[in-house]
């Protein structure tokens, strides 16, 4: 039925009976290949450019949290709002560091569970609805039964800190270089069915389901459906997490497939690749100027 529904309302837009826009505002910079310049310099930087929203990357050295107290967040989110942008997705590092829900040690996920929640009453100081989760590395030598049992243990109560601040989990599907076990837009249905908390959500990242080769944007439109609610909107060969237009996926494409849903999240720019680290302005511009063109 939602696949009929699409294909109807694609050709309407089409034939230019409705039209749907995508506006600039849900473009959110994001700090990742800023990490050659201080956190101060990315929020000048963004509000120049024009940004009005940022995806904030919660990692050493721009903003780890054991070094930061209650009061630096609130500071710090005093700065955001002086610069007149918003905080729309608060995302903590869990690759490179120790964090993984699915791990078979207690101790482990316990330490990855105090982790998160810590990050979303951080959130909470700095008036942001989202903070990013994801699942971890799984072990290939270990029951996958058993990991996504794991994961859905760890995520409940998890949950139950986000229901208290009020903020929504966006979770992130790996690609199967980090997990054979949450890799696919149906996974991440799955495990909302599951946990049943109305704040556990899904994410979309283009350049990821590219590289995993399992969905597109469509099948997580389709699994998700309301329940998408922020998407990661990066080119690929696949992989490196590209400026729009600097990879050879179709980014017009999946611009398009969001417009036809009328897609109401944030396009978070998640740019990876370290060409961009020592201009990482010139980055966010050439993003912005990408928009302009096909927006």
């Amino acid at each position: 039925m939602i696949a009929v529904m699409l294909e109807e309302l694609a050709w309407a837009i089409k034939k230019g009976a409705i039209i749907i826009m995508i506006d600039i505002s849900q473009v959110a910079a994001a700090n990742y290949h800023y990490r050659r310049y201080s956190l101060d310099y990315f929020l000048d930087s963004v509000t120049r450019l024009g940004f009005r929203n940022i995806e904030l990357w919660a990692s050493g050295p721009h903003l780890h949290l054991d070094y930061f107290t209650n009061q630096d967040l609130k500071n710090l989110n005093k700065k955001i709002k002086d610069r007149g942008l918003k905080v729309i997705c608060f995302t903590p590092e869990q690759f490179v560091y120790p964090i993984s829900i699915s791990h078979p040690d207690k101790e482990y996920r316990k330490k990855s569970i105090e982790f998160f929640c810590r990050h979303i009453e951080a959130a909470s100081l700095l008036d942001c609805e989202q903070v990013l989760v994801t699942t971890g590395i799984a072990y290939l030598d270990v029951d996958a039964a058993d990991q996504w049992n794991w994961c859905r243990e760890s995520l409940s109560e998890i949950c139950k800190t986000a229901e208290k601040e009020g903020i929504y989990l966006p979770m992130e599907a790996f690609t199967s270089f980090t997990t054979h076990v949450f890799n696919r837009a149906s996974h991440i249905a799955k495990m909302i069915e599951e946990v049943g908390s109305s704040h556990l959500k899904g994410l979309a990242d283009t350049d990821v389901m590219a590289t995993t080769g399992k969905d597109t944007l469509h099948d997580f439109i389709k699994e998700l459906g309301d329940n998408l609610t922020h998407v990661h909107f990066v080119d690929g060969n696949p992989g490196g997490h590209l400026v729009p237009g600097e990879g050879i996926l179709d980014m017009a494409g999946s611009l398009n497939v969001l417009k036809e849903i009328d897609y109401k999240g944030y396009l978070g720019l998640e740019l990876l690749d370290r060409r961009y680290i020592l201009d990482p302005e010139k980055a966010m511009r050439d993003t912005m100027k990408w928009f302009e063109k096909h927006l």
